[in-house]
């Protein structure tokens, strides 16, 4: 069982040699001889400029050696004396040989390692530092089996070998081998580890305290080994072993003060040599580590008592891994831009391991979640990122909400109501101060920010109060309501869009009190007439995604009408006047009016906004039949228990409707010359022919019949003559 453990322990020694350090190092290697090319690069070119400009200095020089040269002899020492004209007696001699500089010749590019010299110089190391531990392991497993050396003995040997290792490697990097020597001495640590090991866990020769010593000092070499060498390979080692030494050394005791604090101590010195040598993967290996062990702790340890140092440790953590990416994403360097962004998932891990650690402290999770607004609308504010505040609003409001509707007994009001107040107002100050600022340009962040704060802001006061107070929720959603008219009238001259949409709220609110204080058929009124201020909105500060938002809710308020029971007849039916009569009407005007708004404004939208303008008509008329034959449905079908030609009236009825309708159609198609319009029209008069044949015909018999059919064929014709007849206006206007 001894040997099974110490095999293991070698076995992990020999992967980080054969594995981690490997990679690491190909990396730097890697990284070196793209610098050589690149270098030698530039000398060649360097070097094919200066041949260009010597070949053109000859070609310039050539006419000058072809013809005798006059030049006047100048007065040695003497002051420049006037330019006189030379004669022949004073001609110098021709001039030699013009003098070519002189290049080096330039080294050839740097010669690509073969396969024989990657082998021999680095598998070979690589394989042979792995056997040699091995050898190393096997030997002494030998002597333990023919009990030649005792337990003290053994561990000794281990410690001398590895020592005797990271002295040989230290000499032979410091002698040109760097490669070499850095493995070589990496081996020789795992061997320092495996005997500390050793010797506290099989043999019981030192106690915890002395072991997490030594490998604290062995931990400590490795680093300064690092230093030394400019090692990345020896740094991870270092950092590795240092944060894997208390699990090595173990225990059954909750030593959380002590354990964390260690792992902060590790994670500072890690920022440290990160920063000074550039590896910036370091600070990753140190994130990863520290969640590890914190996950490792929490999962054996953790109790709700200890809530408050485990709330300051992630704090600690969390500050300290965002602040790290945040610097490295400011570098210049591409692996230090990879690392910091991973690095910035460190607040997410924080939001969410606080969120667990403070349940059952509900005081405290409120304290937290107003802390960690405030400091995202800060950091917002200092960095000018509207996404930032709404990100942190996104993750800290749902929680809220949660808390909220979990916790609405009796004394749990206040609190929840201040935080849910703070949340509200420090965005919303942080959204004034960006306008106040930059008016012209309300940011995408900043519009869906506002919106969503005032709605969670209604949300979770009415979660706090209706419980108690449930006949004032109405007033609530109108208090709501009338400040954010305030606010469109105290944004009136600073910004149009924020003032729009501030009107936009308003509206849903009041949208709100009326679904609240009346039945579900005016809160479907109240919704209806926010998609049309939302759409009006987004037209008015030309921002498409805004008039999408508000043709969801458009659509999302069809669907609460259906739910509402559209297809249902109520208690007490009265035909076209009742509730679900007058909410429907409404959507087919929101739906009208959003037609026009988009033929007033257009001009900001593709194709003017044809396509929006043809749906919207076509929407609100398809409603409209749909209406109107559930209600002639509702009146007959009310009708049948009494009257046994209720159900062929019925049928009877809602064709004439619709070839009364389809005909009306045309002509208000031929009268606005809207091809749109008169399309719907054909589509429900063959709709309508489908149902006379297919239904009609088998079910009606006698006056039914020949009222069906009579009606349907006489409109028919009247629609055909139709087209007939402002055949030049349909074929010309359109």
């Amino acid at each position: 069982m001894d040997f099974a453990l110490l095999a293991l322990a070698v076995a992990a020694g020999a992967f980080v040699l054969t594995v981690v350090v490997p990679i690491a190092t190909f990396l730097r290697v890697r990284k070196a001889a793209d610098d050589i090319r690149r270098i030698n690069g530039r000398l060649n070119g360097l070097e094919a400029e200066l041949t260009r400009l010597h070949v053109a200095a000859r070609r310039a020089a050539a006419p000058e050696e072809s013809r005798p040269a006059v030049v006047a002899a100048a007065a040695p020492l003497a002051a420049p004396a006037p330019p006189a004209r030379p004669t022949v007696s004073q001609a110098a001699p021709p001039p030699g040989p013009v003098e070519r500089p002189v290049i080096a010749a330039a080294s050839g590019p740097a010669r690509e390692e073969s396969l024989e010299s990657r082998i021999g110089g680095q598998g070979m190391l690589y394989i042979g530092t792995a056997v040699l531990v091995l050898g190393i392991g096997f030997f002494v497993k030998y002597a333990f089996d023919n009990s030649w050396i005792g337990p003290t003995g053994r561990v000794l040997i281990g410690a001398a070998a590895g020592l005797a290792m990271v002295a040989g490697g230290h000499l032979v990097a410091r002698r040109g081998y760097a490669l070499y020597g850095q493995i070589v001495a990496g081996g020789g640590l795992a061997a320092l580890y495996v005997s500390v090991f050793a010797a506290l866990s099989f043999y019981a020769l030192i106690g915890r305290p002395a072991a997490f010593g030594l490998m604290v000092l062995i931990t400590a070499g490795a680093a300064l080994a690092a230093e030394v060498h400019r090692s990345q390979g020896l740094a991870v080692f270092a950092v590795a072993g240092g944060f894997i030494t208390p699990f090595l050394v173990g225990g059954g005791d909750n030593a959380q003060v002590v354990l964390l604090s260690y792992d902060t101590i590790l994670a500072v010195g890690t920022m440290v040599m990160a920063a000074r040598r550039g590896w910036p993967f370091l600070n990753l290996l140190s994130y990863v580590f520290v969640i590890l062990t914190f996950a490792g702790w929490a999962g054996q340890f953790y109790t709700p008592a200890q809530w408050l140092p485990t709330q300051v440790f992630l704090t600690v953590f969390g500050a300290l891994f965002t602040w790290i990416g945040i610097r490295a994403r400011r570098s210049l360097n591409e692996q230090a831009d990879v690392a910091g962004t991973l690095l910035l998932s460190a607040p997410l891990v924080f939001h969410a391991a606080s969120i667990a650690n403070l349940q059952t402290h509900w005081m405290a999770l409120l304290l937290y979640l107003t802390i960690a607004s405030v400091a995202g609308v800060a950091a917002s504010m200092k960095l000018d990122r509207a996404w930032l505040r709404l990100a942190v609003f996104a993750l800290v409001a749902p929680v809220l909400w949660q808390w909220i509707g979990e916790h609405s007994g009796p004394g749990w009001r206040l609190a929840p109501a201040a935080v849910a107040l703070a949340v509200y107002a420090m965005n919303l100050v942080a959204v004034g101060e960006r306008l106040a600022r930059q008016a012209e340009r309300w940011l995408k962040a900043d519009v869906v920010l506002f919106h969503m704060n005032a709605l969670g802001l209604f949300a979770g006061l009415y979660a706090i109060f209706d419980p108690v107070a449930t006949a004032w929720m109405p007033a609530l959603a109108l208090a709501v309501a009338a400040w954010h008219v305030a606010l469109m009238w105290a944004w009136r001259g600073t910004s149009e869009e924020a003032s729009l949409n501030s009107l936009a709220v308003a509206f849903a609110m009041v949208g709100f009190a009326i679904g609240l204080q009346f039945s579900q058929w005016w809160a479907v009124v109240g919704w209806a007439v926010e998609s049309a201020a939302i759409v009006w909105v987004g037209l008015k500060s030309r921002r498409g995604w805004m008039r999408a938002g508000g043709a969801l809710l458009l659509g999302w308020t069809i669907v609460r009408l259906v739910i509402a029971g559209f297809f249902d007849p109520p208690a007490g039916f009265v035909p076209f006047f009742n509730a679900r009569v007058g909410a429907t009407l409404v959507i087919v005007a929101v739906c009208y009016v959003l037609a026009l708004l988009h033929q007033r404004y257009g001009d900001g939208v593709p194709d003017r906004a044809g396509p929006e303008i043809a749906a919207l008509y076509v929407l609100g008329n398809v409603i409209t039949i749909a209406l109107l034959t559930k209600e002639i449905s509702f009146y007959w079908r009310m009708r049948e228990d009494t009257d046994a030609a209720a159900r062929l009236a019925r049928s009877a009825s809602v064709s004439v409707a619709w070839a009364v309708y389809g005909t009306a159609l045309i002509v208000v198609g031929i009268v606005r010359r809207y091809a749109p319009v008169r399309y719907l029209a054909i589509a429900l008069l063959a709709v309508t022919i489908v149902k006379a044949f297919l239904s009609d015909l088998s079910m009606l018999g006698g006056i039914y019949r020949i009222i069906g059919f009579v009606g349907l064929g006489v409109f028919l014709l009247l629609g055909a003559w139709l087209y007939q007849r402002y055949r030049d206006v349909i074929l010309g206007g359109d």
